[in-house]
This record gives C-alpha cells, structure tokens and sequence, in this order.
C-alpha cells in the first residue's frame, strides 16, 4: 500500500469526509471553483438525486427524523476507477485501481483544499469525522484453499486449526476493533465465501483495513490525518503478510 508493490490486491480505496456543517446550497449545484478541481481530475459529472434523514430534538427531549430530498454529484474518470461523491455534509473519493499512496494524496488535497476554498463564507466549516479504508481480497489458485500458511502471519490464521476438516469450513472471519484514542481502526479479515453456506472452494482472504479520526479537525490539520491513517493501516497490513506474498506482488 506504500507503493513498493508494482502489483497488489486492493478492491477498493476510499477516503472520506463529514463535514460539521451541512451545506445545504450543494444540493442546488457546485459553486464553479469546486466543480472545475473536481472535472479536472474527474472530468464527467452526473447529478443523483438521494434521501437525507434528519433529526430534530424538540424542548422535551423527544428526537424527531424526517426524510428530506438532495442532490449528490458525482464525477468518474475515462476509465471509470475513480469516483467522487460531494454531498451537503460529506464527500467520498473510491478508487478501483491503485498505484501508490502519493497519487491517492495527490488526488485527495487538492479536492479538499477546493472544497475550503469554494465555501469562504462558512468560516467554521470543519470535518468531524475523516476516513481511510483499504479493502484488500488477495486472490490466489493454489490447491488448498484454506492454507495461507506460505501468505500471511500466522497469528492471523489460528482459526483454521480449530476445525477437525477444513475441507468443511464454510466461512473464517475475524473482526478487530482497535481504539487509539481519536483514531479507530477495524481491521476484518478472513475467508468470507461468497458461495456461504457452502464449503469454501475459492481461495480468497480478505485484508479490510477502515480508518477513522473522530473529531472536530480544520482544513490544515487534514493532510496530516491522511498520512497517519495511511501509516497506521500500511503497518497493520506489512506486518499480516510474508515475504513470500511481497514475491508475488512485485516487490
């Protein structure tokens, strides 16, 4: 994920953005700033019409939800890997092909900075939430499926041992939660099988890696949390593979 890898086992890469403000005016259309960095590294647009729940706290503590109706725009690539999502409080880049980590920052500050720039009159404008996630399906063919003893560290592989047949283990999933005080990572990983319930088949183990800082955080302080998080999951994911896995993506 560093970028060492000429090739890898990524899905998908996603960052995103909630904003502590909603900007209601994005439904009606982009102010021309933002929209014109986003064409120029996404050129097509397309507007989406979505639901938006709100909540209301009445005098008496009572919550009230109602549904109301906005616009997303997205924006996509020539090759249709790259998708950028701007709604009135968030905004999401996902990546289907990725080269290295220095792209996806080149990508995401510039889409960020327009963003603050595009809105000067919301002078308190921050992110209270701001994600990295990093799905990893590593997709191999050798003959057993549920041996990944030659791919993977062996403390993420204990599960398998516990079935007197692993020729009948039908799923294998772990879920890690970790807590780092304003940063939170869950890390999933295992055998999930499509085919469930049936016995695993494929030789598929799942990597996901998801980010998030959890506090009120101004534009400057963003590219810094970016590279923490990618520091973070990069560490977790060199530590849960073995040099012969590094072979076969290139390293």
């Amino acid at each position: 994920m560093s970028g060492k890898y000429r090739s890898n086992f990524l899905k998908n890469v996603t960052v995103r953005l909630d904003f502590t403000k909603n900007l209601y005016q994005v439904s009606s259309g982009l102010p021309s700033s933002l929209q014109a960095k986003a064409q120029e590294l996404l050129p097509h647009m397309q507007r989406k019409g979505a639901l938006a729940e709100e909540m209301m706290v009445k005098c008496a503590g009572e919550v009230q939800r109602r549904h109301v109706k906005e616009n997303h725009w997205f924006f996509t690539g020539g090759r249709g890997d790259k998708t950028l999502c701007i709604a009135p409080n968030f905004m999401w880049l996902d990546c289907k092909s990725y080269s290295d980590y220095q792209d996806l920052r080149d990508t995401v500050v510039p889409l960020m900075d327009a963003l603050f720039d595009a809105f000067p009159d919301v002078t308190d404008l921050a992110v209270n939430r701001f994600g990295l996630r990093y799905f990893n399906s590593i997709e191999l063919t050798d003959s057993v499926p549920t041996d990944w003893t030659e791919y993977l560290d062996p403390g993420l592989l204990s599960i398998f041992s516990v079935a007197e047949d692993q020729a009948a283990i039908a799923r294998a999933f772990h879920n890690l939660e970790l807590n780092y005080g304003d940063m939170y990572l869950t890390f999933l990983y295992g055998m999930y099988n499509f085919d469930y319930p049936a016995p695993i088949r494929q030789k598929t183990f799942t990597l996901d890696f998801d980010g998030y800082i959890a506090k009120i955080q101004q534009r400057g302080e963003l590219p810094a949390s970016l590279d923490a998080l990618h520091e973070k999951i990069a560490g977790y994911f060199e530590r849960s593979i073995t040099d012969r896995l590094r072979d076969v993506m290139g390293r």
